[in-house]
């Protein structure tokens, strides 16, 4: 891995920001001649695209440790969200911000972007003076959010995430054993609550089953259907059916190993997926009941 940069030259954030892929078009939105210059977005500390799942923010190069496994920092920016009385109105929201695009990036496993800065940093809330940039550039090497705990308090380290790779790709063993154990079922906040499902584990479960196959597809374990390989796909079109309920799990999840989540996972094709979830008695079919139910039309 390449040495942490040590910017030189004052980069524009909107230079940057583009130069990763995040639409700069809204920037125009404003009375001023220059883009870049627009109060809205150029101040802030994070930028992200759900849809194109882009992650950019800006961390100062001083408040970067080192150990054995590299460059990381620890950093809590719902706690300085959170404490209004203490930081500025336009601060809390930046903070706010970055803690969001931070969340966005942890649950989905994404290499995080990111724009070194150098220059005279603000200590805390108690120092009336402003941080003000000298020098940034953008950091050759993606980061990773490597914790994330229910408080805020998070560690970001340098380097690609663990396991981040396309679902189209096989898993060996001993990437199986890294990723350890697998969140299952933790209850959500969002606009209401909702329980989340490991999408690692439902691209490792895939792969498994694939391995497995005597062709190398992923075929549905009741129809035996697989995507002709004519086709060009962006995902998976065979799903991952659960035969254990998530409503099943206690409010705050539970950890599985792999041997132990692999146990209730499935194969379905969408068809026999959606059958699976539609028993009259508000349960799902077994994979021998799913057969007869099919076979029975």
């Amino acid at each position: 891995m390449s040495p942490l940069p040590f910017p030189t030259q004052r980069l524009r954030v909107y230079d940057l920001v583009r130069e990763v892929g995040i639409d700069v078009g809204p920037w125009a939105d404003f009375d001023g001649e220059h883009p870049a210059s627009n109060p809205k977005f150029c101040y802030n500390w994070a930028f992200f695209d759900t849809v194109r799942r882009l992650v950019v923010i800006c961390l100062w190069h001083s408040e970067t440790e080192q150990d054995t496994s590299g460059h990381f920092q620890r950093r809590n920016y719902r706690e300085i969200a959170a404490a209004k009385h203490r930081w500025k109105p336009s601060q809390c929201k930046r903070a706010g911000q970055m803690d969001t695009a931070l969340q966005f990036a942890k649950k989905r496993s994404l290499q995080i972007n990111v724009i070194v800065l150098v220059g005279s940093r603000r200590e805390d809330s108690s120092d009336e003076s402003s941080s003000k940039v000298e020098q940034r550039c953008l950091d050759p090497e993606p980061w990773h959010v490597a914790e994330y705990h229910d408080d805020g308090a998070c560690v970001l380290r340098r380097g690609p995430p663990p396991l981040a790779i396309p679902p189209s790709e096989t898993f060996t063993a001993d990437e199986i054993a890294i990723a350890g154990t697998f969140a299952e079922g933790s209850v959500v906040e969002t606009s209401g609550k909702t329980r989340e499902r490991s999408k690692l584990l439902s691209d490792l479960a895939r792969a498994h089953f694939a391995k497995q196959s005597p062709d190398g597809r992923l075929h549905c374990a009741v129809c035996e259907w697989a995507p002709p390989p004519l086709l060009q796909l962006t995902g998976p079109i065979v799903e991952i059916h659960h035969a254990l309920g998530i409503s099943q799990y206690p409010a705050d999840g539970r950890v599985l190993t792999f041997e132990e989540a692999i146990q209730h996972l499935t194969p379905l094709c969408p068809n026999c997926h959606r059958i699976a979830h539609a028993k009259p008695d508000g349960g799902t079919f077994t994979q021998a009941e799913l057969r007869v139910a099919i076979s029975t039309g």
